[in-house]
């Protein structure tokens, strides 16, 4: 489920090491030699045949404003959603192994919010069972308790009492498809998924919970809008009506290209970019809000 500066080395050899592909000089030792510069310059032939690709992290996709990358990432999602649900995995791994234009974006918004996660947001007094908890399963809700229970059970820290019943629920998924998996391992069916919380670890765990599962998230928003066009929504019914002077609904929903057309068209993908900042700003003032009375934990409750 990163981006991260690049660090650049600001230490300088004078020494000139070839690379790959090149080919050196016969006379680059002779200095005496007034013609081995000329020489020199004409046998150091880099081979047409050779191509040379930079790592992702250091090609130009890579640095492209991020609410472009978050479109393009998007566009994958919509791609990978309109293909049979069994079929999904298999081609969004293709498509991230083959294809640049979708990878390098994927790459760099999930290292970016990673680094947000795991700096601002995760606690390092919580335990790893807690947040292994919180990164398998891809719903969560906090309730309010009737009494206040001595302990927390993210923190663990004396003196601290819970006001606030965490718990987790939805089928683990994969990672590539976002298909829900069928456990093999005991232990990941055992996992705890109920926790007392005080009031800061209720908040950070809500937000610490949304930064794992952003991608699962805009993927079912994909999907509901891909049903709606086909009118299997359950919960709504939809009629296929272009906005004035706009685009038609796209009649083959198996064209991801025109659906994304569509629903660029109806600022779907500006919402949901607008989500991913959200996010990332509640990271950011999560200290801040730490410091609010209970009036902020309300508003995190209702979902």
């Amino acid at each position: 489920m990163h981006s991260s500066d690049v660090d650049q080395d600001d230490d300088s050899d004078d020494s000139v090491v070839p690379f790959s592909g090149s080919r050196p000089s016969e006379d680059y030792d002779n200095e005496e030699d007034p013609e081995s510069d000329d020489d020199s310059e004409s046998n150091f032939i880099v081979e047409d045949t050779e191509t040379f690709e930079l790592p992702l992290q250091f090609s130009r996709e890579s640095h492209a404003d991020l609410s472009h990358q978050f479109k393009k990432v998007f566009q994958l999602f919509v791609h990978v959603a309109v293909q049979q649900p069994s079929h999904r995995a298999k081609f969004m791994k293709k498509q991230l192994e083959e294809e640049e234009y979708f990878a390098v974006p994927l790459t760099t918004l999930r290292r970016k919010l990673s680094s947000l996660k795991d700096s601002l947001v995760a606690s390092s007094v919580w335990k790893p069972d807690f947040k292994k908890s919180l990164e398998i399963y891809p719903e969560i809700e906090l309730v309010r308790l009737d009494f206040a229970v001595p302990f927390c059970d993210a923190c663990h820290l004396g003196g601290r009492m819970s006001t606030l019943l965490g718990r987790v629920t939805g089928a683990p998924y994969n990672g590539c498809g976002f298909e829900p998996l069928k456990l093999k391992n005991k232990d990941d069916n055992d996992q705890k998924k109920e926790f007392h919380l005080g009031r800061f670890c209720a908040r950070r765990t809500k937000v610490y919970h949304q930064f794992m599962h952003w991608e699962r998230a805009l993927f079912r928003i994909i999907v509901d809008e891909i049903e709606s066009l086909g009118g299997k929504s359950k919960d709504k019914v939809y009629h296929r009506v272009a906005f004035f002077g706009g685009k038609e609904p796209p009649q083959d929903l198996t064209n991801g290209d025109d659906i994304c057309e569509w629903l660029d068209q109806r600022k779907v993908i500006d919402m949901e970019w607008h989500k991913i900042k959200e996010l990332m700003e509640s990271a950011r003032h999560l200290e801040v809000a730490d410091g609010r009375d209970d009036e902020d934990l309300r508003e995190s409750t209702r979902k």
